[in-house]
């Protein structure tokens, strides 16, 4: 049964670390047309571009924890699975 559990948590592990790189993939390209998008475009006034850019950085921040919270969470996991 331990194996299992310990098999389950590597899963899990391994499906986190990849969730993770495509998140930040996607971050990095999501950035590059919001830049692309800020150079191109004499529309937007700078207000709404700082706006944007807040909206971003708050969200960045909240991604941060929420891989922080689930790091932690998972290292626990397999602590405790450890001392069996």
């Amino acid at each position: 049964m331990e194996d299992f559990q310990k098999q389950m948590v590597t899963m899990w592990r391994s499906s986190w670390e990849t969730y993770v790189k495509t998140l930040s993939t996607m971050q990095e390209q999501g950035d590059k047309m919001l830049e692309l998008f800020f150079t191109q475009s004499e529309t937007l006034q700078d207000e709404a571009k700082s706006l944007v850019k807040d909206w971003v950085s708050n969200i960045k921040e909240a991604q941060k924890t929420y891989i922080q919270t689930v790091e932690e969470n998972l290292k626990k996991i397999e602590d405790q699975l450890g001392k069996k």
